[in-house]
Protein backbone atom coordinates (compact mmCIF):
# COMPACT_ATOMS: atom_id res chain seq x y z
CA UNK A 1 0.00 0.00 0.00
CA UNK A 2 3.12 2.57 0.62
CA UNK A 3 3.59 1.46 -3.12
CA UNK A 4 0.17 2.42 -4.27
CA UNK A 5 0.63 6.05 -2.15
CA UNK A 6 4.02 6.75 -3.64
CA UNK A 7 2.20 6.56 -6.66
CA UNK A 8 -0.29 8.91 -6.08
CA UNK A 9 -3.40 5.85 -6.12
CA UNK A 10 -6.54 6.87 -4.04
CA UNK A 11 -9.09 3.52 -2.87
CA UNK A 12 -11.46 3.68 -0.24
CA UNK A 13 -10.93 -0.55 0.72
CA UNK A 14 -9.34 -3.79 -0.73
CA UNK A 15 -11.37 -7.19 -1.22
CA UNK A 16 -10.89 -10.62 -2.49
CA UNK A 17 -12.47 -11.49 -5.28
CA UNK A 18 -12.36 -15.54 -6.29
CA UNK A 19 -13.90 -18.83 -7.08
CA UNK A 20 -14.47 -21.63 -9.16
CA UNK A 21 -13.44 -21.54 -12.75
CA UNK A 22 -16.73 -22.95 -13.24
CA UNK A 23 -19.54 -19.92 -13.87
CA UNK A 24 -22.79 -20.27 -15.15
CA UNK A 25 -23.41 -18.18 -18.04
CA UNK A 26 -26.31 -16.35 -15.88
CA UNK A 27 -24.49 -15.78 -13.25
CA UNK A 28 -21.25 -14.36 -15.22
CA UNK A 29 -22.44 -10.63 -16.02
CA UNK A 30 -23.00 -10.72 -12.28
CA UNK A 31 -19.43 -11.22 -11.34
CA UNK A 32 -18.59 -8.80 -14.14
CA UNK A 33 -20.75 -5.93 -12.66
CA UNK A 34 -19.67 -6.98 -9.20
CA UNK A 35 -16.28 -6.37 -9.92
CA UNK A 36 -17.37 -3.13 -11.43
CA UNK A 37 -19.27 -1.67 -8.93
CA UNK A 38 -16.74 -2.23 -6.48
CA UNK A 39 -14.42 -0.68 -8.40
CA UNK A 40 -16.60 2.51 -8.39
CA UNK A 41 -17.32 2.10 -4.52
CA UNK A 42 -13.33 2.34 -4.31
CA UNK A 43 -12.65 -0.89 -3.64
CA UNK A 44 -9.39 -2.20 -4.88
CA UNK A 45 -9.92 -6.12 -6.44
CA UNK A 46 -7.11 -8.87 -4.78
CA UNK A 47 -7.23 -12.25 -7.06
CA UNK A 48 -5.40 -14.99 -8.83
CA UNK A 49 -4.91 -15.57 -12.18
CA UNK A 50 -7.17 -18.20 -13.14
CA UNK A 51 -9.95 -18.26 -15.53
CA UNK A 52 -14.15 -18.51 -14.74
CA UNK A 53 -14.47 -16.32 -11.05
CA UNK A 54 -10.87 -14.50 -10.91
CA UNK A 55 -11.08 -13.55 -14.91
CA UNK A 56 -14.80 -12.34 -14.54
CA UNK A 57 -14.26 -9.76 -10.99
CA UNK A 58 -10.87 -8.94 -13.17
CA UNK A 59 -13.46 -7.77 -16.07
CA UNK A 60 -15.24 -5.83 -14.39
CA UNK A 61 -12.73 -4.51 -12.26
CA UNK A 62 -11.42 -2.90 -15.69
CA UNK A 63 -14.33 -1.67 -16.51
CA UNK A 64 -14.96 0.25 -13.45
CA UNK A 65 -10.80 1.44 -13.52
CA UNK A 66 -11.78 2.97 -16.69
CA UNK A 67 -14.86 5.34 -14.82
CA UNK A 68 -12.24 5.59 -11.62
CA UNK A 69 -8.88 5.92 -12.66
CA UNK A 70 -7.71 7.04 -9.81
CA UNK A 71 -7.50 3.38 -8.35
CA UNK A 72 -4.54 0.91 -8.56
CA UNK A 73 -4.91 -1.89 -10.43
CA UNK A 74 -6.10 -4.79 -9.82
CA UNK A 75 -3.79 -7.08 -7.59
CA UNK A 76 -2.92 -10.22 -8.97
CA UNK A 77 -1.11 -13.43 -7.35
CA UNK A 78 0.25 -16.36 -8.78
CA UNK A 79 2.87 -18.83 -8.58
CA UNK A 80 5.74 -19.40 -10.74
CA UNK A 81 4.82 -22.88 -10.60
CA UNK A 82 1.72 -22.42 -12.51
CA UNK A 83 1.50 -19.33 -14.04
CA UNK A 84 -1.63 -19.61 -15.76
CA UNK A 85 -1.48 -16.07 -17.70
CA UNK A 86 2.05 -15.71 -18.54
CA UNK A 87 2.52 -12.82 -16.09
CA UNK A 88 5.96 -11.54 -15.25
CA UNK A 89 6.13 -10.14 -11.72
CA UNK A 90 5.96 -6.28 -11.59
CA UNK A 91 4.02 -5.00 -8.53
CA UNK A 92 3.55 -1.49 -9.87
CA UNK A 93 1.61 -3.24 -12.25
CA UNK A 94 -0.49 -5.12 -9.72
CA UNK A 95 1.32 -8.61 -10.71
CA UNK A 96 2.77 -10.74 -7.67
CA UNK A 97 4.55 -13.80 -8.10
CA UNK A 98 4.19 -14.98 -4.77
CA UNK A 99 8.00 -16.80 -4.83
CA UNK A 100 9.63 -13.35 -4.85
CA UNK A 101 8.27 -12.48 -1.37
CA UNK A 102 9.94 -13.13 2.11
CA UNK A 103 6.68 -14.35 3.48
CA UNK A 104 6.26 -16.77 1.20
CA UNK A 105 7.34 -19.86 3.97
CA UNK A 106 4.57 -18.08 6.60
CA UNK A 107 2.28 -17.86 3.33
CA UNK A 108 2.71 -21.63 2.84
CA UNK A 109 2.15 -22.15 6.35
CA UNK A 110 -1.06 -20.25 6.86
CA UNK A 111 -2.25 -22.52 3.15
CA UNK A 112 -1.31 -25.90 4.66
CA UNK A 113 -3.52 -24.64 8.68
CA UNK A 114 -6.33 -23.81 6.06
CA UNK A 115 -6.21 -26.96 3.86
CA UNK A 116 -5.49 -29.42 6.69
CA UNK A 117 -3.22 -31.28 4.28
CA UNK A 118 -0.62 -30.78 1.62
CA UNK A 119 -0.99 -34.95 0.88
CA UNK A 120 -1.53 -35.35 -3.14
CA UNK A 121 -0.50 -32.25 -4.50
CA UNK A 122 1.96 -31.49 -7.21
CA UNK A 123 4.17 -28.25 -6.15
CA UNK A 124 2.11 -26.43 -8.84
CA UNK A 125 -0.48 -27.21 -6.67
CA UNK A 126 0.87 -26.65 -3.43
CA UNK A 127 1.60 -22.92 -4.87
CA UNK A 128 -1.26 -22.27 -6.19
CA UNK A 129 -2.81 -22.55 -2.67
CA UNK A 130 0.03 -20.70 -1.02
CA UNK A 131 -0.79 -17.37 -3.61
CA UNK A 132 -4.49 -17.78 -2.24
CA UNK A 133 -2.78 -16.83 0.97
CA UNK A 134 -1.09 -13.53 -0.29
CA UNK A 135 -4.70 -12.72 -2.21
CA UNK A 136 -6.59 -12.83 1.31
CA UNK A 137 -3.60 -11.13 3.31
CA UNK A 138 -1.79 -9.11 0.72
CA UNK A 139 2.08 -9.82 -0.12
CA UNK A 140 3.01 -8.69 3.67
CA UNK A 141 0.04 -10.81 5.33
CA UNK A 142 -0.28 -8.22 7.42
CA UNK A 143 -3.54 -6.43 5.74
CA UNK A 144 -6.49 -8.43 5.74
CA UNK A 145 -9.21 -7.42 3.31
CA UNK A 146 -12.14 -6.00 4.20
CA UNK A 147 -14.52 -8.75 2.55
CA UNK A 148 -14.30 -11.91 0.02
CA UNK A 149 -16.32 -12.40 -2.64
CA UNK A 150 -16.05 -15.45 -3.86
CA UNK A 151 -18.89 -17.99 -6.30
CA UNK A 152 -17.95 -21.94 -5.26
CA UNK A 153 -20.74 -24.72 -4.38
CA UNK A 154 -21.00 -25.56 -0.97
CA UNK A 155 -19.02 -29.47 -0.35
CA UNK A 156 -21.22 -30.05 2.73
CA UNK A 157 -24.33 -29.32 4.33
CA UNK A 158 -23.21 -27.15 7.07
CA UNK A 159 -22.19 -24.84 4.46
CA UNK A 160 -18.58 -24.98 6.18
CA UNK A 161 -16.29 -26.32 3.59
CA UNK A 162 -16.44 -25.57 -0.63
CA UNK A 163 -15.38 -27.27 -3.32
CA UNK A 164 -12.11 -26.37 -5.18
CA UNK A 165 -9.04 -24.67 -4.16
CA UNK A 166 -11.66 -22.11 -3.56
CA UNK A 167 -11.92 -23.78 0.09
CA UNK A 168 -8.51 -22.33 1.22
CA UNK A 169 -9.22 -19.08 0.12
CA UNK A 170 -12.53 -19.20 2.47
CA UNK A 171 -10.86 -20.82 5.31
CA UNK A 172 -7.97 -18.26 5.75
CA UNK A 173 -10.74 -15.55 4.91
CA UNK A 174 -12.79 -17.32 8.34
CA UNK A 175 -9.36 -17.58 10.20
CA UNK A 176 -8.62 -14.13 10.14
CA UNK A 177 -11.76 -12.52 10.64
CA UNK A 178 -12.53 -11.40 7.15
CA UNK A 179 -16.50 -11.18 5.88
CA UNK A 180 -17.39 -13.27 3.33
CA UNK A 181 -20.13 -13.65 0.95
CA UNK A 182 -20.84 -16.58 -1.42
CA UNK A 183 -22.58 -15.55 -4.35
CA UNK A 184 -23.05 -19.68 -5.49
CA UNK A 185 -26.12 -18.73 -2.64
CA UNK A 186 -29.27 -16.78 -4.20
CA UNK A 187 -30.17 -15.03 -1.03
CA UNK A 188 -26.70 -13.84 -0.11
CA UNK A 189 -25.94 -12.87 -3.87
CA UNK A 190 -28.92 -10.80 -3.83
CA UNK A 191 -28.52 -9.28 -0.41
CA UNK A 192 -25.27 -8.51 -1.71
CA UNK A 193 -26.36 -6.99 -5.04
CA UNK A 194 -29.05 -5.06 -3.01
CA UNK A 195 -26.60 -3.43 -0.70
CA UNK A 196 -23.78 -2.25 -3.46
CA UNK A 197 -26.12 -0.41 -5.31
CA UNK A 198 -27.59 1.02 -1.77
CA UNK A 199 -24.04 2.12 -1.49
CA UNK A 200 -23.80 3.60 -4.80
CA UNK A 201 -26.76 6.02 -4.84
CA UNK A 202 -25.46 6.94 -1.58
CA UNK A 203 -22.43 7.83 -3.24
CA UNK A 204 -24.28 9.59 -5.86
CA UNK A 205 -22.58 7.05 -8.48
CA UNK A 206 -24.62 5.90 -11.18
CA UNK A 207 -25.61 2.22 -11.42
CA UNK A 208 -23.82 0.28 -13.94
CA UNK A 209 -25.64 -1.42 -16.41
CA UNK A 210 -25.98 -5.68 -15.63
CA UNK A 211 -25.04 -8.15 -18.40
Amino acid sequence: MDLWKSLGYEWTFTWCGVGSREVPEDVAPILVWIGESMALLGGVLCTGDATGSDELFYRGYLKGLEKKPSLPPAQIYFTKLKNQRGLQHDPVRGYHEAERYDTIYEARAIAFKARGSFEGLFPSGIGLHTRNAFQVLSETLQDPRWITVFYAKPANKKNTRWNGGTNTSIQISIMHGTQRVNLYIKEEREKFIDWIKKQLIKRGVEIPLMG
